[in-house]
């Protein structure tokens, strides 16, 4: 006699670790609730990072054939289709944490002139929720990823009293911040996920200034050492790494009844079975994974009867200028390196009285790099007149006096900017490449006039020279990597993909808690927003399991 033992289902299964669904598993572990985590890489060791190696090392090191971790996802290994005229710069890390192992750590909140932005002007749908739903998940969020910033509150960025101290603002930055105080432009401290003071058991950032290269100490949030090893000592987190997720697997009934996902170093199929399946990829991934999802019940992809997912990817178009203060020229180099960005922020404010504007929507304004950067003056010295010496000389009085300006404006969500599932080239598991189809409109170019114009006034009343400028020159699309819209969220099914939890209106036991979810992107970087969003709906899933609905 044989006996066949039933596959196992799991009551939760997580694709993704990094904001959203580290979030996700973290908040439904402490909750009681088994999950098993899919990631399409491994973990990073942060003993391996290069943090603290110079660049002249970092040179040295690699002429002896060391590297650094490899955080970025290779097109050789998964490559994505766009139109020829319209190429479109995806960055993907797989590995637990996703993004967060890198991410800018920009922490800013989404206001009502966010969320309700659609009522006002007319374009596409509103949130479903307000910002006061979502408020005190912000709250937490801060509180608990350790994000430093200042006191400001205003209508377009809401403040808030869980902010750790702010860095002082370098030379730089306070000659900017007088220029835009001079135009009524208002300038606040930056709001990043660098803790300025230990917490939950972390250091404080210790300013060395190279985050991009992931975090040694763990002094800023990343997903996969601040939420995933929590979630592991309540015991009721699996991971499997190196799962790359194919689809969601259906039953009759049309519900999900699992996954299918292969293998990244053997290729080998797997399938693994679940009452609720919550989706974290990250936009595209995410995206790509639920078109791929087609059966019987959802030939169009699992909850896509309203033909909505894929459609309104919006991102944000980006501009930059550098440039440099005669004031600050020649002055002893000082150490900037502070949290890795800049230490202040222009919030949004085009949508005042008396600022004028013939576009919809808005714009806000970073300024990474100013300072005594490891970049800078050096790095643009083939327009610094001069040669050897005195070309050295030049670079070194321009280093100190270095700024730099990048503003990002919203783009709307457009039905015709989409990623499909190809039908003709898939990947190395035999799985549909997506294919993304993104172009800006006039509303867009008419802002980055606006954004071109506003940084050459600021740079005017502070009192700065540009370098190298090109008026109105817009980013590679795709480069602000902050994908947003293609499964929005929304009241009317008809017209979005989720409810106002996360949850699909067509299929109640799938979530989908990252980015795909926002129905318009704003001018601010969402991270915090995810992870906020991502707690708020699990809360929801878990209070509903527990209710017996899933």
């Amino acid at each position: 006699m044989q006996i066949i033992t039933p596959a196992k289902v799991h009551p939760v299964i997580v694709i993704g670790s990094g904001a959203s669904g580290g979030m996700a598993a973290w908040n439904l572990t402490r909750q009681g609730i088994d999950v098993l985590l899919l990631d399409a890489g491994e973990k990073f060791d942060r003993s391996s990072y290069w943090t603290h190696v110079q660049p002249w090392e970092s040179r040295e090191r690699r002429a002896r054939g060391e590297r650094p971790p490899d955080f970025f996802l290779d097109t050789k290994e998964q490559p994505y289709d766009t139109p020829k005229e319209r190429p479109f710069q995806l960055t993907r890390v797989w590995g637990h944490g996703g993004k967060t192992n890198v991410w800018g750590r920009v922490s800013l909140r989404y206001a009502e002139l966010d969320l309700k932005a659609a009522d006002r002007d007319g374009w596409e749908i509103p949130w479903p929720i307000s910002y006061a739903d979502i408020a005190p998940y912000y709250d937490r969020v801060e509180e608990m990823i350790g994000v430093c910033g200042g006191t400001d509150d205003s209508d377009a960025l809401p403040g808030s009293k869980f902010l750790q101290p702010p860095p002082a603002p370098r030379c730089g930055e306070r000659l900017l911040q007088k220029g835009m105080a001079k135009l009524d432009i208002p300038v606040v401290a930056g709001r990043r996920a660098n803790m300025t003071r230990p917490t939950r058991g972390f250091p404080a950032c210790h300013y060395c200034g190279n985050c991009g290269a992931g975090c040694d100490t763990a002094s800023f949030f990343c997903s996969a050492d601040h939420l995933l090893p929590f979630a592991q000592e309540t015991g009721r987190l699996e991971i499997v790494s190196n799962a790359v997720v194919a689809r969601i697997l259906t039953g009759e009934n049309g519900l999900a009844r699992g996954v299918q996902y292969f293998d990244r170093r053997t290729g080998a199929e797997r399938q693994v079975l679940a009452r609720v399946v919550v989706v974290g990829a990250s936009c595209v991934d995410s995206t790509r994974i639920l078109l791929n999802s087609t059966s019987a019940a959802h030939p169009n992809g699992i909850g896509n009867g309203s033909d909505v997912i894929g459609r309104y990817l919006c991102e944000q178009i980006r501009l930059h200028a550098v440039g440099y203060f005669p004031a600050l020229a020649g002055t002893p180099t000082r150490n900037d390196r502070g949290i890795g960005g800049e230490h202040i922020y222009m919030p949004r404010f085009n949508h005042r009285p008396g600022r004028g504007r013939d576009y919809l929507r808005g714009f806000g304004m970073q300024f990474w790099n100013t300072g005594a950067s490891v970049s800078g003056a050096h790095s643009l010295s083939a327009t610094i007149p001069g040669f050897g010496a005195s070309l050295k000389k030049e670079i070194k009085a321009r280093h100190p006096a270095w700024f730099e300006m990048h503003p990002y404006g919203e783009v709307l969500p457009y039905a015709h900017n989409r990623i499909t599932v190809s039908k003709s080239r898939v990947d190395r598991y035999g799985v549909p490449l997506p294919h993304i189809d993104y172009r800006i409109g006039e509303n867009e170019r008419k802002m980055a006039l606006h954004m071109a114009d506003t940084m050459e006034e600021i740079v005017k009343a502070a009192g700065g020279v540009l370098v190298n400028y090109r008026r109105g020159l817009i980013d590679a699309m795709g480069s602000a990597i902050h994908e947003h819209g293609t499964c929005r969220m929304g009241a009317d099914p008809k017209r979005s993909a989720l409810n106002g939890f996360n949850q699909m209106h067509e299929v109640k036991n799938v979530f989908v808690v990252d980015g795909s979810a926002f129905p318009n992107a704003s001018e601010k970087n969402p991270t915090l927003t995810i992870l906020a969003l991502a707690w708020r709906a699990t809360d929801r899933l878990a209070e509903e399991m527990k209710n017996g609905n899933l």
